[in-house]
């Protein structure tokens, strides 16, 4: 007996599956772009009302907050089912979230890396952008450039090592960082 399915029930999966991903794309496209309008919005403000050493302190979180994001995604995408699964099958919540996650792995990294990850990117360098207006907009033109050249360019290089760093650390401990996302999501019940 031939245990492959027949061609009707194969086409109505594949059905299934394009349109579970253009939902998952429609709901990408809008998450992105409320989530980017909240942040830009919120970052302009920040800059333009709170000192500079407060500004600082938002830029330094957003760019953390992509950098941990970025991690997350990458740990859910290559972590190892089978300890998850032996706590599902104890009925353990966490194990039961975590198992949800890696079966779910596309979204989720998409989420955390792309979602995430890449509107703390932009919105870091608005955000710092803003900050250097603020702090070089009484110099002379070409210094003033330089500087927010340079600080532009920090920004996206520890952006950018930050995650670099993250993710061989994602890949070496994504058991630990699946099972501690999973307690965060159940609240830190047993």
């Amino acid at each position: 007996m031939d245990d492959k399915p027949s061609p009707r029930v194969r086409d109505k999966k594949n059905k299934n599956k394009k349109k579970s991903n253009t939902s998952w794309a429609l709901i990408a496209f809008s998450l992105s772009f409320v989530i980017t309008a909240i942040l830009s919005a919120a970052s302009d403000k920040v800059v333009n009302v709170l000192p500079l050493l407060a500004a600082a302190a938002v830029l330094i979180a957003i760019i953390s907050l992509g950098i941990i994001f970025d991690i997350i995604g990458l740990a859910v995408a290559t972590a190892d089912i089978a300890p998850f699964n032996s706590m599902a099958a104890r009925r353990l919540k966490t194990g039961q979230k975590a198992v949800w996650l890696i079966n779910n792995a596309e979204k989720v990294s998409s989420f955390c890396n792309d979602i995430v990850g890449d509107i703390a990117g932009v919105v870091s360098g608005a955000t710092g952008a803003g900050i250097a207006i603020k702090l070089f907009s009484s110099m002379d033109s070409d210094i003033a450039f330089l500087l927010t050249l340079a600080l532009t360019s920090l920004i996206s290089a520890v952006t950018v090592g930050g995650k670099a760093f993250g993710k061989s650390a994602a890949i070496k401990y994504s058991t630990n960082i699946v099972m501690f996302v999973a307690k965060l999501l159940c609240g830190f019940r047993k």
